[in-house]
């Protein structure tokens, strides 16, 4: 009888953690980060959603995306557009390619029109959200292709477009979505926290431009979104960047020096994770930039300084 009892609290011992972990896993709120990756048996880090041979369309532009190929892959992507105009997915590819290769050009380099290379991305993420308007990835290609285009023309230049973008990228970040390219390094919703966070940061929060554009810019919802994006993607060198940004923003326009020297801890982690590709250099150059000149953190973007003071658009 001792035995069958020993053996009962044995198998009772078993099962135990995994009933912990199933009740844990239905009472963890749905606002918890999704959890890190995990590394296999094989060494690969293994992210939520992460793109497989099974479940890409276009597998071949997902490792021409991992390799760093973006022009190749570009090309490649563009050819499937004109064949199937349709296409979501080859839509998304192709303007993720672009959305690289503008990162490649540092702001101050003008031997690229980068208003007829962003127009044309502006396009194929059009045309694909248009025809697919409730597909995540492209909504999330559609905000990027608008941000980038309303930071190389001017931010305030670009009021219009705020509001659409918000509202897209906002219904993106609702969407149950998950998806990683291969080494992780877009990863949704990361990446779309990241991209309201840059969003509420250079807009700016007043009563003219809410009137002008249908909304307004905001320190503590970019702080909130990088916070996110952080905590959730972690050791990104340009996420991590842009939360800097924000911190070093928000201490020297509110005189916070507690945030101030958060912003330059953050900013100096930036300069710890190694510099892999020449947008990782450019990045590690901007960190130092706001480092050593905190002033332009709020009007900091990769493409040029902005100008965001909203008194601009009450001149005659």
């Amino acid at each position: 009888m001792s035995c069958s009892i020993t053996a009962l609290l044995f198998l009772l011992c078993l099962a135990l953690p995994a009933f912990a972990q199933e009740s844990s896993a239905v009472d963890e709120p749905m606002t918890s980060p999704i959890e890190e990756p995990a590394v296999s048996s094989t060494q690969e880090i293994l992210y939520p959603g992460q793109a497989t041979p099974e479940t890409s369309r276009h597998w071949d532009l997902e490792l021409l995306y991992s390799e760093g190929k973006h022009s190749e892959g570009l090309e490649m992507a563009k050819a499937r557009i004109a064949n199937d105009p349709t296409d979501p997915e080859a839509a998304w590819h192709a303007t993720r390619f672009m959305f690289e290769i503008g990162e490649q050009i540092d702001r101050t380099d003008t031997s690229t029109d980068k208003s007829a290379f962003y127009a044309e991305m502006m396009q194929i993420a059009e045309a694909a959200l248009a025809a697919h308007p409730t597909d995540t990835h492209v909504k999330f290609a559609m905000g990027v292709a608008i941000g980038r285009d309303g930071t190389h023309r001017g931010v305030l230049a670009s009021l219009f477009n705020a509001k659409r973008l918000e509202d897209i990228w906002l219904d993106a970040a609702d969407d149950d979505f998950l998806y990683s390219s291969i080494n992780g390094e877009e990863r949704l919703p990361c990446d779309i926290w990241h991209g309201l966070g840059i969003f509420y940061r250079l807009v700016p929060d007043s009563w003219i431009v809410k009137l002008l554009a249908g909304t307004k810019g905001s320190l503590d919802k970019s702080l909130e979104f990088h916070t996110k994006s952080n905590t959730t993607c972690t050791d990104r060198i340009g996420n991590t960047k842009e939360w800097g940004a924000v911190q070093t923003c928000i201490g020297t326009k509110r005189k916070d020096d507690a945030m101030l020297a958060q912003g330059k801890k953050t900013l100096q982690r930036v300069l710890t994770l190694d510099a892999v590709t020449n947008k990782d250099k450019i990045d590690h150059r901007h960190a130092q930039a706001m480092i050593d000149d905190p002033s332009i953190a709020c009007g900091y973007s990769r493409d040029g300084q902005q100008e965001i003071d909203e008194a601009k658009l009450e001149a005659p």
